[in-house]
């Protein structure tokens, strides 16, 4: 292929191809080009499956050609025909490419249908059945949070009803505040497990610390500068001496510092929630730790709806179990899901937090976001999910 710039090459066989200027080329080196342009040089083919792979979204025509490792059924694509006569063409249906890493927005007034969304993608995620071909099951955990939710009552959140077939296991971490009440909403459901989340000494680190107190990207208050202080001295010590993390310790030199009643005040209101998360108080690892450990075909449900948690804390906590389920070494695929964000996901420091711990994972897990399409403001992230599903 020639040019007024110069000459390209994609393969050669005679004479004149195998000359550039008046330097002659050997065979070894000839031989050298052609397999370097065999790599370079990618097979519609190849290139078409490869484009396939990475869709989130499969027609019936790609699933009979070339379909992927794992798929499930999605829906349908209505026609004006279709709707008219009532007839809905096989041709017509629509898989969820569950082998392709992907994020999906799911959006929606109160009554759309946005938990019965989520419900069959983490169906299909979860699921073996004849409505797709899945060999290995992935293993999901949901962020739930309601600030409706009452002693006198509240509703599971849907997709805890996969518990109702023996494939699919499913337990509900709550805030140990509310644990009696979120007995009673899921009281309905079978072979349902409910633990109180609780945090230990392991579960916590120098990032996680540092989230938790989520001061924001304004003028940073003077408690913070010490608490960096603080775990930047442990942190060295870790490193020197191959030790984890101790809160304890952590504690421990923060109650020898220099702060004044004022700027203590916000940072026990903090460390008072968390510890209140942590085993026996004192983040000791005692058989009621909870097992991070990832399991094809278990559902984790984090809800933490209770009148003693905020909408920040609730940020605050998913935050440190993101990361407590995703860094677990396992051939078994994660699916990531926050159901009803707009309750949680507000303006807040801790909320900007979670938002920049997922648009770091977006890549690497499949997130499912349910969010009323009335909020004034979209989420910044929005732009980053692959799918939208209004």
């Amino acid at each position: 292929m020639s040019s007024d710039s110069g000459t390209m090459y994609s393969a050669a066989s005679d004479d004149e191809s195998i000359h550039h200027g008046s330097h002659g080329i050997s065979h070894t080196e000839l031989a050298d080009i052609v397999a370097q342009m065999d790599h370079l040089n990618l097979d519609p083919k190849q290139q078409g499956r490869e484009e396939v792979l990475s869709s989130p979204l499969l027609t019936v025509p790609v699933i009979h050609t070339s379909p992927p490792s794992q798929y499930g059924l999605f829906g349908i694509s209505l026609s004006v025909e279709s709707l008219a006569t009532g007839v809905t063409r096989v041709d017509s249906r629509i898989f969820h490419n569950v082998a392709c890493p992907s994020s999906i927005f799911i959006c929606g007034s109160q009554g759309s249908g946005k938990s019965n969304t989520l419900a069959c993608l983490l169906e299909n995620c979860l699921l073996s059945s004849y409505l797709g071909k899945l060999t290995l099951p992935l293993t999901g955990i949901i962020f739930h949070y309601d600030s409706f939710v009452s002693d006198s009552g509240g509703l599971p959140f849907e997709a805890a009803f996969l518990a109702s077939n023996e494939d699919v296991s499913v337990r509900v971490l709550c805030a140990p505040t509310n644990v009696r009440t979120i007995e009673r909403i899921y009281s309905g459901i079978s072979n349902l497990k409910i633990e109180p989340l609780r945090l230990s000494d392991r579960d916590l680190n120098t990032k996680r610390m540092n989230d938790l107190m989520a001061a924001g990207e304004g003028t940073m208050p003077l408690y913070m500068h010490v608490i960096n202080r603080i775990l930047r001295e442990m942190r060295i010590e870790q490193q020197n001496l191959g030790v984890p993390f101790k809160y304890k310790t952590f504690k421990k030199r923060l109650s020898e510092a220099d702060l004044t009643l004022a700027q203590r005040s916000p940072l026990s209101q903090r460390l008072d929630t968390l510890e209140s998360f942590m085993l026996g108080g004192t983040g000791k690892v005692t058989k009621t730790s909870i097992d991070w450990t990832p399991k094809s075909g278990q559902l984790t449900v984090v809800d933490l709806s209770c009148p003693c948690v905020t909408p920040e804390l609730a940020c605050s906590l998913f935050n440190i179990c993101l990361p407590l389920f995703l860094e677990q070494q396992s051939p078994v695929g994660k699916v990531v899901a926050l159901d009803e964000a707009h309750k949680y996901m507000k303006e807040s420091d801790e909320s900007q937090t979670l938002i920049n711990s997922l648009l770091e994972n977006i890549p690497c897990s499949a997130i499912l976001v349910s969010e009323y399409s009335s909020q004034p403001k979209s989420p910044r992230f929005l732009p980053s999910f692959s799918t939208c599903v209004p």
